[in-house]
């Protein structure tokens, strides 16, 4: 049998060798400190010193399962340890005005409906006490009093004190003349409707705003119905009734047109003063109510 021929490079037991000390100690000397090799080798593990990165460095870094001490088992035992510990804040139930009550389809907080109720009952009490009576005017009862003469009883000093006491008076400048003809009493009317379960009572009526180029022609107003002695005669609205209610104007006309007379009235802005309302034999004052004069009265002066 012919010797098969072994070759020198394979990798046979014969081939091992120790490593000779003396190529160990070679590597010290200067002539391999100064390779490329060495360099290159000191220089990437070298502290400190910045290198070149290469393929060895851009190596991604591979961990063995088996050297991880932490397994899958332990995070997940630590986990349940940690939502065991975890105090989760129970949700208040709801109580007192915090509770719902159905309502249809919905449900809506007790507060909510004391709200709602706390408001219609203050409405409610404001309409019975405090709300005025509803004024509209009627255009087609408004006439001027063709036939009316202040001066009838009393001269113009006599009528400028005796309005000036028992009527409202809005302009003394306004009483120039003793002659009838140069003054007009116009009487407007308005329908007053109470929406309260308590009888209202006017005593009287005041002129708030005039354009100031009548100011000094509207003299007085007053309640067109007077007592025998010549005073005022409140008007009484019965509870969820309505009046008929006539305000008598005194105007002064002389040298105006139709058309700034009919102005001259239209311009006013009318208050109630004094109004009440009869609760249990009390007399509770009420917002007072505001008429603007309606420009659709159409007034004759001749």
């Amino acid at each position: 049998m012919a010797k098969v021929k072994k070759n020198p490079g394979s990798g046979d037991m014969d081939s091992i060798r120790l490593p000779d000390k003396q190529e160990i100690r070679a590597l010290n000397t200067p002539k391999h400190r100064g390779s490329l090799t060495n360099q290159y080798a000191e220089s990437l593990f070298s502290k400190g010193e910045s290198h070149n990165k290469g393929s060895f460095e851009r190596a991604i870094l591979y961990e063995d399962p088996a050297m991880n001490l932490r397994t899958s088992k332990d995070e997940e035992e630590e986990q349940e340890e940690d939502f065991s510990d975890f105090n989760a804040k129970e949700i208040p139930k709801a109580t007192g005005l915090n509770r719902g009550v159905k309502l249809g389809n919905q449900y809506v907080k007790k507060k909510t409906i004391v709200i709602w109720c706390t408001v219609a009952v203050t409405f409610l009490l404001f309409m019975m006490f405090a709300f005025p009576p509803i004024i509209s005017d009627d255009t087609s009862s408004s006439v001027v009093d063709k036939e009316a003469n202040v001066f009838k009883n009393m001269g113009m000093t006599e009528l400028k004190a005796y309005a000036s006491s028992h009527y409202s008076m809005n302009s003394q400048k306004a009483f120039t003349s003793e002659k009838m003809e140069n003054y007009r009493v116009v009487k407007l009317a308005y329908n007053a409707r109470n929406l309260s379960p308590f009888k209202v009572e006017i005593p009287k009526f005041v002129v708030k705003k005039v354009a100031s180029q009548y100011k000094d022609r509207i003299a007085y107003i007053s309640m067109a119905d007077k007592k025998e002695n010549g005073d005022q005669e409140p008007a009484e609205i019965p509870a969820f009734g309505s009046k008929t209610i006539t305000i008598e104007v005194l105007v002064n006309v002389a040298d105006l047109s139709e058309k700034e007379f009919n102005e001259a009235v239209s311009s006013m802005i009318i208050a109630t003063e004094g109004m009440n309302k009869k609760v249990f034999g009390l007399s509770v004052p009420c917002i007072p109510s505001f008429i603007f004069v309606s420009n659709n009265i159409l007034l004759d002066m001749s």
